[in-house]
């Protein structure tokens, strides 16, 4: 008895600070190195070899070798990668489309939260990440765009946080949506590498996380590298870097889906809602805008049912040339043919064109 007394009193004395582990964050922060030796960047987790990383300069590398004990990961040198042509993106009047356009947000680390502003790097039922999904969505409202949002709890901020949010994201994907977003921070401990000013204001930086275990890996990193193009056209210094590691993320859920680290937890978090804006307008841009270009509808402005429409012309031109040849046939004179014509025509498009002026008769 007097043993089981000790265990609990000990437990108990415990529990504060298995709470402030908690609050903490948990997974290692590893630097990833070029094959001279230099740190290119840092990333939050462990890197597998593999994994590919994207700089902000498009420099393209591929982890071959990892160190535990240093923290570091080795890459080899891929070269330049080449971004989509987005020479629309800069437009200033982009199209409206009479498409219905609708994305979906939500956030599996639900707790993610930013020191500077929130007092915490992790708050258990609601964390600052969930103002930084709402901002995106107000941003992208006011752009005519349809958000599905979903402020569900997916805590703890664990390894099995994935499989908890895949029940939202999959009902969030049955919307009909375009693209999905998975709103996060990262846990670098230097906030200065997302720091960045666009247009004059202070902001921080996005990185674009994909998955690459899953089906849809080729297509989400094409989606990812078509939002940096837009972004480093008309914002740039706003998206940090695209980093394509190991596992799904949710990902193989949709072609256009992509994980998106909006600063770090030692970010101001008003730094990170400006940034909202400009990223709601890179991914407005991405998906449904543009004039020219890989991303963003193609290489013309015409719409996407252009080649219905354009089908549907040739179809009544034949038409057209069809019933003025019967109607000259059936009556020989070119006077009577026309009268002919239009009434053929008239009967052919149920009145619609062609049909009678005012007074005049069958």
């Amino acid at each position: 008895m007097k043993k089981l007394i000790s265990v609990l009193f000990i437990s108990l004395l415990l529990l504060p600070f298995a709470a402030l582990a908690q609050e903490d964050e948990t997974e290692d922060v590893y630097r990833l190195l070029d094959p001279l030796g230099e740190t290119v960047t840092f990333f939050c987790g462990t890197p597998e070899p593999g994994d590919e990383y994207i700089s902000g300069d498009n420099r393209h590398f591929r982890v071959v070798q990892i160190d535990p004990a240093a923290k570091a990961a080795r890459m080899e040198d891929l070269g330049s990668f080449a971004l989509p042509d987005v020479a629309w993106a800069a437009e200033t009047a982009l199209p409206v489309s009479a498409v219905r356009r609708a994305v979906a947000l939500y956030c599996t680390h639900s707790d993610e939260s930013y020191e500077p502003t929130d007092g915490k790097s992790s708050i258990e039922k609601r964390g600052g990440i969930y103002d930084v999904a709402e901002s995106l969505k107000a941003s992208l409202e006011k752009q005519g765009v349809i958000v599905y949002y979903s402020d569900e709890n997916h805590y703890p901020h664990d390894a099995g946080a994935y499989r908890r949010s895949r029940a939202t994201a999959a009902s969030l994907a049955e919307e009909g949506v375009d693209a999905i977003f998975d709103i996060h921070r990262d846990g670098i401990p230097d906030a200065s590498q997302y720091e960045s000013t666009v247009d004059g204001e202070d902001v921080t930086k996005v990185r674009l996380l994909v998955g690459r275990s899953n089906q849809n890996a080729d297509a989400n990193k094409q989606f990812a590298a078509q939002i940096k193009a837009v972004a480093d056209k008309v914002y740039p210094g706003l998206v940090k870097d695209i980093y394509v590691g190991k596992g799904t993320y949710n990902q193989d859920l949709m072609s256009q889906a992509v994980l998106l680290e909006f600063g770090t937890h030692k970010s101001d978090k008003n730094e990170v809602l400006a940034s909202t804006a400009l990223m709601a307008d890179v991914l407005n841009r991405t998906l449904y805008g543009g004039v020219t270009g890989a991303a963003g509808g193609g290489k013309t402005s015409a719409p996407k049912n252009s080649g219905g429409v354009s089908g549907i012309a040739w179809v009544i031109g034949l038409l057209v040339v069809g019933a003025l040849v019967y109607a000259f046939a059936a009556t020989g004179d070119r006077r009577l043919a026309f009268d002919q014509f239009k009434r053929t025509f008239r009967e052919m498009t149920g009145g619609l064109l062609g049909g009678r002026k005012d007074g005049e008769e069958e």
